[in-house]
């Protein structure tokens, strides 16, 4: 008979128990991945959403202008503030390339656009990202499309950023713009 009959699984007992650990590390740094990818994921979405707003706030500015202004299309040749925005009558080369280029009459091609600076401090401009950071400020370019009736439909491209210079987003409405009509039956036109 055997004096020590449980000296025989202690072994086993110990070797089992590494396994299990070993399973419980390769798990746990697993995990750590998934949650690390996961944040990495929702942050780029964050961005995007960013840029969006600041694209579609951009876009709504310009609407809001042109019913505030009657401006004359002119060719344009640079970058332009607020103060000093117009209607453009010479087309982006491309709306979905940023920074936008137009061509002059001369055949060049020109940076245009119109920097939009949002009247809130909400998000602040900073190069380096980060939250409630977007890359550089939104802007907007605008585009006669014709006149009928007195009332002349303009194109307006805008575009936003996020934290960064890979999250833009760019949107494009029309918008008419003349003499106020309502309908027969209110009685007023």
């Amino acid at each position: 008979m055997n004096a020590y009959p449980y000296r025989r699984q202690s072994g086993f007992v110990l070797l089992t128990s590494l396994i299990f650990l070993a399973i419980l590390v390769i798990f746990a740094g697993a995990m750590l991945r998934s949650v690390n990818l996961h944040h990495r994921i929702a942050g780029v979405l964050r961005d995007k959403q960013v840029a969006l707003t600041s694209a579609v706030a951009s876009e709504r500015f310009a609407e809001w202008w042109l019913t505030q202004n009657t401006p004359t299309p002119v060719i344009c040749t640079s970058v332009q503030t607020l103060a000093t925005a117009s209607v453009c009558s010479n087309a982006l080369v491309s709306p979905t390339t940023l920074p936008w280029v137009a061509i002059d009459s001369s055949g060049n091609s020109n940076s245009v656009g119109i920097s939009y600076v949002p009247p809130s401090n909400v998000m602040s401009v900073n190069s380096n990202g980060g939250a409630n950071q977007v890359y550089t400020d939104p802007g907007f370019y605008i585009v006669p499309l014709g006149t009928t009736n007195n009332v002349t439909t303009y194109q307006i491209d805008a575009y936003g950023y996020g934290g960064s210079a890979n999250s833009v987003a760019v949107v494009q409405s029309t918008v008419s713009v003349g003499a106020a009509y309502s309908s027969p039956e209110s009685g007023q036109q």
